[in-house]
């Protein structure tokens, strides 16, 4: 009995290694999961899966060459990127527009959390490339999971779509050597294409941020929306801009209402129920008055807070009952001396109405000061200007406005009510404006 024990715990292990090695069953284009589940039909609902792993994954090198220049662990001496330990998945399109990327879902674990991204059409013996993605933002902390991958498209209804993910391969001179392995999930967000958007007179009516505050989700991606970089745009409102360049802006209109609002954009959520992608979320903002033949400049927006890379537009508005005003939306172009893009992705518009009058084009300049800091959540807000009382913004590091606090009386203490972090506070007196950076700690 003893020896049948041992006999059979021996066996039992030999099972365990050999499971242990074994590939993912979606190894292959041909036993692709089916993630149709993912793909609603109302736009702003985003579903999610998973989680699935890559471990023991094999690669498909025939397909490493389409990928050139989007996928970016190239072997020394190679040209083309590494396919390493890929898995698939596949769905039918259905008509509607979508962003879909990578993340670390519940139960996920992925080494730097980093994936590559490829998106085909056709069938797994006839595969036609369409885009890819390596990095959501290389510059920014895999410990956030920046080097997830995130695509944007419009599914063709009855097209059939296979999504390969794979590891990033970690050459010689990481702290680590090897291919990304581990456990990922997919998250795909139904989002508004702004097709068609890329000229004035085609603008989209977004009146209703101003009565609930977000609307959206945007996807202006040059996948979705064909529109690129134009060198001959004209660039009017625009002085504010670092790169001077139209990247294929959208545009936006409403009717004012008299009121004063600070208007952005974010990504869709305010408290981390949904996640949606702009590349760095650098985006450019200008906002115009009259009509599309003859626009007159009131605002322009472009970095919040660039000295800690906080590139989201923000600009404040006294609008006119009655009058309609335009917005237009624009990616920063990036240059790394390597490679150019333009930011690009999907996005919210936010609005955020301010009591104070924001005379934009007459703001004087202003001393901020929020102590203490850091702060067990209240704090004394100054400033150098003669206003009594200001508006306060309070924005997470992902952008998202976490918290308004309307008429903040000078020197006096204010509880931000707000979980341990670091944030960024929008200051908005009758006069001038600014922002402070604070950290609570409890």
């Amino acid at each position: 009995m003893i020896r049948f024990l041992q006999t059979t715990s021996v066996f039992a292990m030999l099972l365990m290694a050999t499971a242990g090695f074994a590939q993912p069953g979606n190894d292959l284009c041909i036993d692709a999961i089916d993630i149709n589940s993912l793909f609603s039909t109302e736009v702003g609902v985003q579903l999610e899966e998973g989680p699935f792993s890559n471990e023991e994954a094999t690669g498909e090198a025939e397909l490493a060459a389409e990928l050139t220049d989007i996928w970016f662990d190239v072997a020394s001496g190679e040209t083309a990127p590494t396919i390493d330990q890929s898995v698939w998945f596949s769905f039918t399109g259905n008509g509607e527009t979508y962003q879909l990327m990578t993340f670390k879902g519940m139960g996920s674990a992925m080494y730097a959390n980093d994936t590559q991204m490829a998106l085909y059409s056709g069938t797994c013996d006839d595969l036609t490339f369409l885009q890819g993605n390596d990095d959501m933002m290389p510059f920014w902390s895999s410990a956030n999971g920046w080097w997830y991958s995130t695509v944007s498209f419009t599914a063709e209804a009855g097209v059939s779509y296979w999504v390969m993910v794979d590891g990033f391969n970690h050459y010689e001179g990481d702290n680590y050597q090897g291919v990304a392995e581990g456990s990922f999930s997919l998250r795909a967000m139904n989002t508004e294409p702004m097709i068609e958007r890329g000229v004035c007179d085609n603008a989209r009516a977004i009146d209703a941020v101003f009565e609930d505050g977000v609307i959206g989700p945007f996807d202006d991606s040059e996948s979705v929306t064909g529109l690129g970089v134009d060198y001959e745009a004209d660039m009017v409102g625009t002085a504010c801009w670092n790169d001077d360049l139209d990247d294929g802006s959208v545009w936006f209109s409403f009717i004012g209402d008299g009121n004063s609002y600070y208007l952005s954009m974010n990504q869709c959520s305010s408290n981390g129920a949904t996640f949606v992608y702009y590349f760095a979320y650098d985006g450019q903002m200008a906002v115009y008055r009259g009509d599309c033949n003859e626009l007159v400049p009131v605002a322009c927006g472009e970095d919040f807070d660039e000295e800690n890379t906080q590139y989201w537009p923000v600009v404040g508005i006294d609008t006119e009952e009655g009058v309609e005003y335009f917005v237009r939306l624009d990616g920063f172009h990036w240059n790394n001396g390597l490679y150019d893009w333009s930011a690009e992705g999907t996005f919210c518009l936010t609005a955020e109405q301010s009591n104070n009058p924001i005379n934009v084009g007459e703001l004087v300049q202003s001393e901020f000061e929020a102590f203490p800091n850091p702060t067990a959540g209240g704090v004394t807000i100054t400033w150098s200007d003669a206003a009594t009382h200001a508006d306060v913004t309070a924005f997470d590091v992902t952008g998202k406005a976490v918290g308004f606090y309307p008429n903040v009386q000078r020197g006096q203490q204010h509880d931000l009510g707000l979980p341990v972090g670091m944030y960024t506070l929008q200051i908005a007196t009758e006069n001038t404006s600014g922002v402070v950076r604070v950290q609570v700690q409890k």
